[in-house]
């Protein structure tokens, strides 16, 4: 048996309709499953957020010049990096309190959840925010499962950057797809990622997934 799913991937890689129809699928065998989208939404962070958009970051636009935003958010990291530490870290803690009323209580209570991204989608964002090399992500993830549930299952879902990137039209620039991928699947062994291939057909992608979630209960 489960308690935690989570599908994780880049933007543009099919996360949300893979795990609700997942989690539609799963509640007709057990109804306390349920579908949780976990995406972080900057609250404790806010304020410190909007001060770099209006200081540090004031004549960036990820949009229209990703490369430039890029540069100027690692120069500043690597410039003061007592400062971004500690935008880390409120960034974590931050997440850490909405993940307890999103999913460790719900877990309590006996629910089994499908999760919509979770800590490894933030601590790639984070090592990444902060010009650290991915060791760091563990470090952000070993923290963070110290005090909020660990997935039974992490299914990463693997498709090429420039599939993701041409079925969105809100995704900053295909490189932004490209840091990402490559940390996902540098992590994808110390977690044991389950792989589904991105580029096939919804359906498809479904069977996998539960053949992945049927395999993990055979164990």
């Amino acid at each position: 048996m489960f308690k935690l799913i989570n599908i994780i991937g880049i933007d543009g890689a099919g996360k949300t309709t893979l795990a609700k129809a997942l989690a539609a699928e799963l509640q007709q065998q057990d109804t306390r499953v349920r579908y949780r989208y976990c995406q972080y939404f900057a609250k404790l962070l806010y304020p410190i957020k909007m001060a770099a958009r209006l200081s540090v970051m004031r004549k960036t636009d990820e949009f229209e010049n990703y490369k430039h935003y890029n540069q100027t958010k690692k120069e500043t990291s690597r410039r003061f990096p007592l400062l971004a530490n500690t935008y880390a870290f409120i960034w974590l803690i931050d997440y850490l309190i909405q993940v307890f009323f999103k999913i460790s209580i719900p877990v309590f209570f006996g629910q089994k959840l499908i999760i919509d991204r979770y800590i490894f989608d933030i601590a790639v964002n984070l090592s990444l925010t902060t010009n650290n090399e991915l060791d760091y992500a563990g470090k952000l993830i070993y923290f963070f499962l110290k005090f909020a549930p660990r997935p039974d299952i992490i299914i990463f879902i693997d498709l090429p950057e420039a599939v993701a990137f041409s079925r969105k039209d809100d995704i900053q620039d295909i490189e932004y797809l490209r840091e990402r991928s490559e940390r996902y699947r540098m992590l994808a062994g110390a977690y044991h990622f389950q792989f589904i291939d991105g580029t096939k057909s919804k359906t498809q992608m479904l069977i996998d997934a539960k053949n992945i979630v049927m395999k993990h209960h055979e164990k």
